[in-house]
C-alpha cells in the first residue's frame, strides 16, 4: 500500500448510489475513513459551494485537499490500495480502463431511469439487462474476473450494478448467472462483506423508488 494520507473523508449522499465504489475500495483495501453524509434539500444546498465542482462524492485528504469526481476518487483508492487494479503493464491498464469504462456506462444506464424514467423501468430492464450484460457474460466465461485474469477496479464497479439489480429485480440477474456468480465472489471477500454491512440499510438512490 502506498503512503496514505493522515486522514480520509468522504462526503456523500446517505445512500449507496456513487459512494459504493469508494466506500467498497477503502473498506476492502484496509484503510480507515470517516463519511460526512449530506441529506439533499437545504443542507446540501448550503454546503455545496464548499465542493469544487458543487458535487459529491468528495474524498478529503487530511482534511483540507479534496478530490472531486467518482472516476479520479477510484482511481486514487484504487493506486492507493493496490495499484495491480489498474493494471500492471500499459496494455493491462488499457485492458482494465476498457471494461471499467463500459461497466460505468451500463450502470449509467441502470441507475438513471430511477430518476428519470420509474414508470417505464421495468419494461426498460426486461427488455436491456441481457443485451447489456451479454459481454460481461462472455467474458466471465474465460476467466472469474473482467480485464487480465485478475481483480480489478471494473470489478468492483460490476459489483455495484450486480448489487443494485440484485435489490430491485434479482430475477434478471438470475438470467446473467456469470454476472451473478461474480457477484456472490466479491462479496466473499471479507472486505466487501465488511462493505456490505456498513452500507446495510442505506437506499440506493435519492429518488425515492431504491
Amino acid at each position: 500500500i502506498a503512503m496514505a494520507p493522515s486522514s480520509l473523508e468522504l462526503f456523500y449522499f446517505p445512500i449507496r448510489g456513487r459512494g459504493d465504489l469508494p466506500r467498497s475500495l477503502m473498506i476492502d483495501g484496509g484503510l480507515e475513513f470517516t463519511e460526512a453524509r449530506i441529506p439533499k434539500g437545504e443542507q446540501w444546498l448550503a454546503r455545496k459551494p464548499e465542493f469544487v465542482f458543487g458535487q459529491m462524492p468528495v474524498l478529503r485528504l487530511d482534511g483540507s485537499r479534496d478530490i472531486a469526481q467518482s472516476h479520479a476518487i477510484a482511481r486514487y483508492l484504487a493506486k492507493l490500495t493496490n495499484p495491480s487494479l489498474l493494471g500492471d503493464t500499459i496494455d493491462e491498464a488499457a485492458n482494465v480502463d476498457m471494461w471499467y469504462y463500459q461497466t460505468d456506462d451500463v450502470y449509467m444506464s441502470v441507475i438513471g431511469p430511477f430518476y428519470r424514467a420509474f414508470d417505464t423501468i421495468e419494461q426498460l430492464f426486461n427488455d436491456k439487462w441481457t443485451s447489456w450484460m451479454a459481454p460481461f457474460e462472455k467474458a466471465l466465461s474465460c476467466s472469474e474476473y473482467l480485464a487480465n485474469g485478475k481483480l480489478s477496479l471494473a470489478d468492483y464497479h460490476l459489483f455495484d450494478i450486480a448489487e443494485v439489480m440484485l435489490h430491485f429485480k434479482p430475477q434478471l440477474l438470475e438470467q446473467t448467472p456469470r454476472v451473478r456468480a461474480h457477484r456472490d465472489r466479491m462479496a466473499a471477500r471479507p472486505g466487501i462483506a465488511k462493505f456490505l454491512e456498513y452500507v446495510k440499510g442505506l437506499p440506493f438512490t435519492n429518488s425515492g423508488h431504491l
